[in-house]
Protein backbone atom coordinates (compact mmCIF):
# COMPACT_ATOMS: atom_id res chain seq x y z
CA UNK A 1 0.00 0.00 0.00
CA UNK A 2 2.14 3.20 -1.16
CA UNK A 3 1.39 6.38 0.72
CA UNK A 4 1.28 9.44 -2.22
CA UNK A 5 4.59 10.04 -2.30
CA UNK A 6 5.04 6.99 -4.76
CA UNK A 7 2.32 8.69 -7.40
CA UNK A 8 4.67 8.56 -9.77
CA UNK A 9 5.53 5.57 -9.33
CA UNK A 10 2.61 3.85 -10.09
CA UNK A 11 1.76 4.63 -13.58
CA UNK A 12 5.46 2.59 -14.79
CA UNK A 13 4.22 -0.69 -13.18
CA UNK A 14 0.74 -0.44 -14.08
CA UNK A 15 1.81 -0.16 -18.39
CA UNK A 16 1.73 -3.07 -20.44
CA UNK A 17 4.91 -3.99 -21.05
CA UNK A 18 6.43 -7.55 -22.22
CA UNK A 19 6.22 -10.28 -19.09
CA UNK A 20 10.29 -10.30 -19.56
CA UNK A 21 10.40 -6.30 -18.21
CA UNK A 22 11.09 -6.22 -14.75
CA UNK A 23 8.63 -3.49 -13.26
CA UNK A 24 10.54 -2.67 -10.77
CA UNK A 25 13.46 -1.08 -12.55
CA UNK A 26 10.94 0.26 -14.83
CA UNK A 27 9.34 2.28 -12.09
CA UNK A 28 12.76 2.87 -10.04
CA UNK A 29 11.61 0.74 -6.99
CA UNK A 30 13.26 -1.39 -4.42
CA UNK A 31 12.29 -4.74 -3.55
CA UNK A 32 11.22 -5.73 -0.31
CA UNK A 33 11.49 -9.73 1.10
CA UNK A 34 8.27 -11.11 1.69
CA UNK A 35 7.35 -13.29 4.53
CA UNK A 36 4.68 -15.97 3.31
CA UNK A 37 5.10 -15.68 -0.51
CA UNK A 38 8.15 -15.81 -3.41
CA UNK A 39 6.98 -12.78 -4.91
CA UNK A 40 8.82 -9.50 -3.44
CA UNK A 41 6.84 -6.25 -1.66
CA UNK A 42 8.01 -2.97 -2.66
CA UNK A 43 9.82 -1.09 -0.08
CA UNK A 44 9.38 2.34 0.78
CA UNK A 45 5.39 0.98 1.23
CA UNK A 46 3.71 1.65 4.40
CA UNK A 47 1.56 -1.97 4.37
CA UNK A 48 2.26 -5.08 2.87
CA UNK A 49 -0.53 -8.15 2.40
CA UNK A 50 0.98 -10.81 0.77
CA UNK A 51 -1.62 -12.96 -0.55
CA UNK A 52 -2.24 -16.75 -2.38
CA UNK A 53 -3.90 -16.78 -5.65
CA UNK A 54 -7.83 -18.61 -4.32
CA UNK A 55 -9.77 -18.24 -8.00
CA UNK A 56 -10.44 -16.66 -10.77
CA UNK A 57 -13.37 -15.82 -11.94
CA UNK A 58 -13.33 -15.10 -15.98
CA UNK A 59 -16.94 -13.34 -16.95
CA UNK A 60 -18.31 -10.88 -19.47
CA UNK A 61 -20.27 -7.44 -18.53
CA UNK A 62 -22.52 -5.90 -21.35
CA UNK A 63 -20.14 -7.20 -23.52
CA UNK A 64 -16.95 -6.15 -21.81
CA UNK A 65 -14.60 -8.99 -20.70
CA UNK A 66 -13.35 -9.34 -17.28
CA UNK A 67 -11.01 -11.28 -14.77
CA UNK A 68 -12.19 -11.40 -11.69
CA UNK A 69 -9.03 -12.27 -8.87
CA UNK A 70 -9.41 -13.70 -5.43
CA UNK A 71 -6.85 -13.71 -3.44
CA UNK A 72 -6.29 -15.33 0.40
CA UNK A 73 -4.25 -12.90 2.57
CA UNK A 74 -1.43 -14.89 4.26
CA UNK A 75 0.56 -12.48 6.04
CA UNK A 76 -0.16 -8.50 6.64
CA UNK A 77 2.55 -5.90 7.47
CA UNK A 78 2.37 -2.13 8.73
CA UNK A 79 4.61 -0.01 9.04
CA UNK A 80 5.98 0.17 12.78
CA UNK A 81 5.25 4.47 12.27
CA UNK A 82 2.09 3.74 11.13
CA UNK A 83 0.62 1.29 13.84
CA UNK A 84 -0.41 1.47 16.93
CA UNK A 85 -0.61 -1.36 18.78
CA UNK A 86 -2.46 -0.39 21.56
CA UNK A 87 -5.82 -0.98 19.42
CA UNK A 88 -4.64 -1.60 16.08
CA UNK A 89 -5.24 0.88 14.53
CA UNK A 90 -3.52 3.14 11.63
CA UNK A 91 -2.46 6.61 11.91
CA UNK A 92 -3.88 7.90 8.42
CA UNK A 93 -1.79 11.10 8.69
CA UNK A 94 1.39 9.43 8.65
CA UNK A 95 0.49 6.50 5.92
CA UNK A 96 -1.34 9.15 3.47
CA UNK A 97 -2.35 6.51 1.41
CA UNK A 98 -1.77 6.92 -2.34
CA UNK A 99 -5.94 6.53 -3.80
CA UNK A 100 -7.37 6.56 -7.39
CA UNK A 101 -9.98 7.48 -8.66
CA UNK A 102 -11.82 7.46 -11.96
CA UNK A 103 -13.46 10.27 -14.56
CA UNK A 104 -13.88 10.41 -18.01
CA UNK A 105 -10.59 12.10 -18.47
CA UNK A 106 -8.37 9.19 -16.35
CA UNK A 107 -6.90 9.19 -13.06
CA UNK A 108 -7.42 11.30 -10.68
CA UNK A 109 -4.85 10.69 -7.50
CA UNK A 110 -6.44 11.58 -4.50
CA UNK A 111 -5.65 10.72 -0.42
CA UNK A 112 -7.81 10.37 2.69
CA UNK A 113 -7.83 11.88 5.79
CA UNK A 114 -9.17 10.99 9.05
CA UNK A 115 -12.54 12.25 10.14
CA UNK A 116 -11.99 11.36 13.78
CA UNK A 117 -15.32 9.26 14.39
CA UNK A 118 -14.81 5.85 15.33
CA UNK A 119 -17.74 3.49 16.15
CA UNK A 120 -17.49 -0.30 17.03
CA UNK A 121 -18.25 -2.69 15.09
CA UNK A 122 -21.34 -3.83 16.84
CA UNK A 123 -22.89 -0.65 15.33
CA UNK A 124 -23.76 -2.47 12.58
CA UNK A 125 -25.73 -5.06 13.72
CA UNK A 126 -29.47 -4.55 15.39
CA UNK A 127 -28.73 -6.06 18.80
CA UNK A 128 -25.32 -3.62 18.19
CA UNK A 129 -23.42 -6.85 19.38
CA UNK A 130 -20.59 -7.85 17.16
CA UNK A 131 -20.72 -11.94 16.64
CA UNK A 132 -16.86 -11.59 16.31
CA UNK A 133 -16.63 -9.98 19.25
CA UNK A 134 -14.75 -12.89 21.06
CA UNK A 135 -11.87 -12.53 18.31
CA UNK A 136 -10.79 -9.49 19.83
CA UNK A 137 -11.16 -9.45 23.28
CA UNK A 138 -9.33 -12.78 23.53
CA UNK A 139 -6.70 -11.89 21.09
CA UNK A 140 -7.67 -14.96 19.26
CA UNK A 141 -7.86 -15.73 15.06
CA UNK A 142 -9.39 -18.04 13.12
CA UNK A 143 -7.25 -19.92 10.59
Amino acid sequence: MPGVEMVDKVIPTASHVPFDVNEFELADLKEKPSKEINAPGIEGCYAWMECKLHNIYEDEYEGFPYLLILGKVVHLEVDDDIYNPEDGSWDIDKANPLMMVESDRGMHFCTVSDINKFEPYGAMFPDGKDPLAWMYEKGETRE
